[in-house]
């Protein structure tokens, strides 16, 4: 044997005993790490804990070492290793290329309307206008600053790279998908999960970790947690995945068609007092309330109901709709009523929820007061008081989680009075909510489109949004249709034109028949899917026969399911909290005088003062949260969006002085709330909506 095979054979040998001693020393610090990272995680995840207290893994693997001494993982039944190599070598340039391309740039922003002149959207735009006037003086962020708002990262592997991210940023919310419990049980030995735990709690730094989620769940389970800790943080967020697989490819995936609708849905400040002073006016007014037992049953669940919506959709199906009438109970939503009135079709109920004086102005578009007077009218309780004097008959429901619903609950005032969930963000979900909550189970859904093929038929023809002609009108085309940025799935294939909004409506929509399961929900559009409806066309409906008459069970509805609330004005100004809300108001707003003009300071405050309304949230004054918490969101969302797109070094004394203006606005904004509130009782809507100028006059 030659000299060169000789050493060739010594130091695969010394190789190969090298790497048993480590395999061996190995085998005795994984179960100690395991222990102490279990200790650990009981403290700070229980859940986690309880699941993995004795875990099987699904999938058998062992570690084993490589040359270099780093534990891996091999999959036994394919003999397949996790990583190459070296695990921490790609761990370390997995997060060193993920953050050199990762910025957190401003998107760009534009001012919106304020057609109520409403001092949210006011001093939003202010901001927004102060930032486009300075853009071009500011240094903008190259990289990412050492505080990272949010990151979203998917697959823990055996957890390398959580130690090299956390070396180079303090990462304010890390959210970590496991879809595989196998692996992050692997991660409990082979990482020093403790040590890290300790240090997040040490710096308030939040880590929020999903093992095993489905497509199913995953957006869902990451809205309820970001929401938790600040929707604004998601809008200023880096992800990246970890090692490839099918499963977090299609969570990816899920997560990018949803996400934005974590960002979708917050209300804002003026929004929450006009709700309260319609909602008091109501009940002061002793409009009906929709009673918590008043459900049908029996036969009278079965009976069909028509959900009417304006979508495109709506013009194929007035002929079904006319011809079946009298077999089922027929429920207009919003401006569907124009185009039903335009055919000759009265529905037996009509429902609303939009709050602003534009719905009670809308039906005095109509110019038909004949017709609308005989219809049963169902809202919610944040309605505008001028849409009842329209009809004989009307009432309305709790809209859950509006700032009275959340007072009246808190005090015991309203235990027996319904709520309706799900009733956002479009009056179509107010009809589906309405059917479900007064028990019926036959429900058939027209013209909820959520979606259109095309954007000059973006909602019926029949409707005022089009001349007497069926063309779209040019103005009311362009408000309805110039956020159409997404796609959505078709109802019966292909894919419709779409927006957040939509897509919103379309989840809550799933959400309330997963709350109704006993519920058959046939949808004939041509818009967007609906989980848990059923996809029919018109043409294929076959009506049961029902042997109860309509005008009698249209009557017991009317005379027994709603009754006025016994609530003095007294009560309502009483637990208003107007003390405490200026308190909560004038620290805020001395907060934000004082605080340091570095990215972790502001993105602190941040998290402190949207903590102050979680602990409004347990208290008896609840309904503050629920007042401030949209707006709060809105401007963290674009201050923190601004504050991460430019330098904040020392010396940066111009980039300074432009967050100082920013936040001096932001105050100004806190300020003038304490006036509006004080008043909030009173505050009712008198603007004129511009828009409704434009619909076709009957």
């Amino acid at each position: 044997m030659s000299d060169k095979l000789l050493t060739d054979a010594e130091q695969v040998v010394v190789r190969m005993t090298l790497q048993r001693e480590q395999e061996q020393a190995m085998l005795v610090t994984l179960p100690v790490r395991f222990q102490e990272n279990m200790a650990a995680i009981a403290t700070f995840f229980p859940r986690l804990h309880a699941e993995f207290e004795g875990y099987k893994p699904k999938r058998p693997f062992r570690f084993f070492c490589n040359e270099n001494g780093e534990p891996n993982l091999l999959w036994l039944d394919d003999n397949q290793a996790l990583y190459g190599h070296s695990p921490y070598e790609l761990a370390r340039a997995q997060v060193e290329s993920v953050l050199a391309s990762s910025t957190l740039g401003v998107m760009n922003l534009r001012p919106g309307d304020n057609y109520f002149d409403q001092i949210h959207p006011e001093y939003l735009n202010k901001i927004i206008d102060l930032f486009n006037a300075r853009r071009s003086s500011l240094r903008l962020a190259q990289q990412l600053p050492v505080s990272i708002p949010m990151m979203l990262m998917f697959g823990i592997g055996l957890g390398y790279q959580l130690g090299y991210l956390y070396e180079r940023h303090k990462i304010k919310n890390l959210f970590v998908v496991e879809p595989d419990p196998d692996l992050f049980y692997a991660s409990l030995f082979t990482f020093d999960w403790a040590p890290l735990l300790r240090y997040l709690d040490e710096n308030r730094l939040g880590m929020h970790i999903f093992v095993g989620s489905d497509e199913n769940n995953i957006a869902e389970d990451l809205g309820i947690a970001v929401n938790k800790r600040g929707a604004f943080w998601a809008t200023s967020i880096c992800s990246f995945w970890h090692y490839p697989s099918e499963k977090i490819s299609t969570l990816i995936r899920k997560v990018e068609k949803e996400f934005h609708n974590i960002k979708l849905g917050w209300g804002f400040f003026d929004d929450n007092v006009i709700a309260i002073a319609h909602s008091y006016a109501n009940i002061n007014g002793r409009v009906p309330f929709l009673r918590r037992d008043s459900k049908v049953s029996g036969m009278a669940a079965q009976f069909p109901v028509f959900i009417v919506g304006n979508g495109p959709s709506l013009d194929k199906a007035i002929p079904f709709i006319k011809e079946h009438q009298q077999q089922a109970i027929i429920i207009a939503c919003g401006s569907s009523i124009s185009a039903l009135h335009k055919v000759g079709i009265k529905p037996d109920i009509l429902v609303a929820v939009e709050r602003t004086k534009s719905s009670a102005d809308f039906l005095g578009t109509l110019n038909a007061p004949d017709f609308l007077r005989d219809i049963l009218f169902l809202g919610v309780d944040v309605l505008h008081p001028d849409c009842f004097g329209y009809f004989e008959q009307y009432a309305v429901g709790f809209k859950s989680m509006e700032p009275v619903h959340i007072l009246l609950s808190r005090l015991g005032l309203v235990d027996d009075v319904a709520f309706l969930p799900c009733v956002n963000p479009f009056v179509g979900n107010t009809g589906l909510s309405y059917a479900a909550t007064l028990g019926f189970k036959q429900l058939y859904l027209f013209g909820i489109d959520n979606g259109y093929l095309s954007k000059d038929h973006h909602h019926s023809r029949l409707s005022s949004y089009f001349d007497e002609h069926g063309n779209a009108i040019d103005k009311l085309k362009e408000a309805m249709t110039s956020s159409s940025n997404i796609r959505l799935p078709g109802n019966f294939g292909g894919e419709v034109i779409s927006n957040g909004l939509f897509s919103l409506s379309v989840k809550q929509m799933e959400v309330m028949l997963r709350m109704a399961p006993d519920v058959r929900c046939h949808n004939t559009a041509d818009g967007a899917k609906i989980e848990g409806s059923i996809a029919q066309r018109i043409e294929e409906i076959q009506l049961q026969e029902n042997l109860l008459e309509k005008e009698r069970l249209l009557a017991d509805i009317r005379s027994t399911f709603f009754a006025p609330l016994e609530i003095s004005a007294e009560e309502l100004e009483e637990h208003l909290g107007i003390e405490v809300f200026d308190k909560l108001v004038d620290l805020m707003r001395d907060e934000w005088d004082k605080v340091s003009l570095t990215h972790d300071e502001i993105i602190e405050l941040m998290q402190k003062q949207y903590n102050y309304l979680l602990y409004m949230m347990t208290t008896r004054e609840g309904h503050i949260h629920r007042v401030l918490v949209g707006s709060l969101n809105y401007f963290f969302y674009i201050m923190l969006s601004v504050v991460h797109s430019i330098e904040l070094d020392e010396g940066a004394e111009n980039e300074h002085a432009f967050v100082r203006e920013m936040i001096d606005l932001y105050r100004e904004f806190l300020e003038k709330t304490k006036d509006k509130y004080r008043n909030a009782l009173h505050a009712r809507d008198e603007s004129y909506y511009e828009l409704l100028s434009h619909l076709r006059k009957n």
